[in-house]
């Protein structure tokens, strides 16, 4: 691209919030937009470069909330394999797209929100940075939980935090028969018409934010900076997932292909079900040990109309095979009608032998109503 072809896209792409160097004495911005330095984020950038291995060679990295990609670029700069930066803004990613085209870099942008963050349609990152984002976020618990999901070793957070002289001591507190941990969130009071990707939503403490993250799942909280009421934070994984994070990632979507809503006392019932792994962990069709401890099945309980429960374990069945996440199978139960006529509901969910269903980990299930004639 010219000169005048660069000029003339910045003009276009107005305003810029990030100064990126496009060589030849062209940046992406000569003045500030709401009070920032005119060269942000060059600042925060010597903390969070301090962060992250000079090398990333062979390493890919998600930038979430990317802006016009300055941290992104930096990365690929560093040579990462691979870099994906996400915003939920139309206009800053036409503005890295934009940046991308001039300097020649081989990385991607897509328009998405942390919401939608999802390791089966982007895979996951040896590395994720979320700065300047989470305060931002009217669903703070949701957004950091994916963003767990799609980090393989380290998460880098950058964040507006609570006052620290205005915020309030952790203490201990009964809740129920349980002494609990209690830190200070500040909830931003914001207009009606708040636009969430613009508005400030949530300020936690630095104790909130470390449990926040422990909660998430993360083995390691790391404070590396808190200056001017923002706060810099490295997150890490383990190699291998404990055993309560693959248990978090047991998930599955039912769906019903076939199978009878009246039947007679007794009678034998066949329902084909479509069964999906919708969850991040692999369903192992056989257990552990001896004892089966961890082998999936498709069970059932047995309801009457009114919700009363009248068998939990009404039956299963086994699945064919191993089940990888993403992968779709149908799975054929038989089940003993109720000997007493009456309306009835047939629940089906996904179980771990030993561990529990699925539907106390946050997964759906699916409801069949039955009638029972004589």
């Amino acid at each position: 691209m010219t000169t005048d072809e660069i000029l003339a896209g910045l003009k276009r792409l107005e305003p810029w919030f990030h100064s990126i160097d496009l060589g030849g004495g062209i940046t992406t911005k000569t003045e500030s937009v709401m009070g920032e330095p005119v060269d942000h984020p060059h600042e925060p950038w010597q903390v969070i470069q301090q962060c992250l291995p000079r090398d990333l060679h062979g390493k890919s990295l998600l930038d979430v909330g990317c802006n016009a990609g300055f941290y992104s670029f930096e990365a690929k700069r560093r040579g990462a394999a691979r870099v994906l930066g996400v915003d939920g803004q139309r206009q800053h990613i036409r503005q890295a797209l934009f940046v991308r085209k001039v300097l020649g870099l081989d990385l991607e942008f897509r328009r998405m929100n942390v919401y939608e963050l999802d390791r089966q349609t982007i895979g996951q990152f040896d590395i994720t940075l979320a700065l300047g984002l989470i305060y931002h976020l009217k669903h703070l618990v949701l957004a950091l939980e994916n963003l767990y999901k799609v980090t393989r070793e380290m998460l880098v957070i950058e964040t507006a935090i609570m006052p620290p002289e205005r915020t309030p001591a952790s203490f201990t507190h009964p809740l129920g028969e349980t002494q609990m941990r209690l830190h200070a969130l500040a909830l931003v009071e914001n207009p009606q018409a708040a636009k969430e990707q613009v508005f400030n939503w949530f300020l936690p403490s630095i104790a909130a934010l470390e449990a926040l993250l422990s909660n998430t799942g993360f083995d390691s909280i790391e404070v590396v900076e808190v200056k001017n009421e923002r706060a810099v934070l490295v997150c890490r994984k383990s190699a291998a997932q404990s055993e309560r994070d693959v248990r978090h990632h047991y998930v599955a979507a039912l769906a019903l292909e076939s199978g009878p809503t009246i039947s007679r006392p007794g009678e034998d019932l066949r329902f084909t079900l479509q069964v999906k792994n919708a969850g991040l962990t692999r369903w192992a069709a056989r257990g552990e040990d001896e004892t089966g401890k961890g082998a999936v099945q498709l069970g059932a309980h047995l309801l009457r109309a009114d919700e009363e429960e009248l068998s939990w374990d009404y039956g299963r069945a086994d699945l064919p095979y191993d089940l990888e996440p993403g992968k779709v199978e149908s799975i054929i139960v038989t089940l003993r009608a109720p000997q007493e006529a009456g309306r009835y509901i047939v629940e089906f969910d996904m179980v771990a032998e030993h561990i529990a269903w699925f539907e106390d980990f946050g997964s759906g299930t699916l409801r069949h109503e039955l009638l029972v004639s004589p």
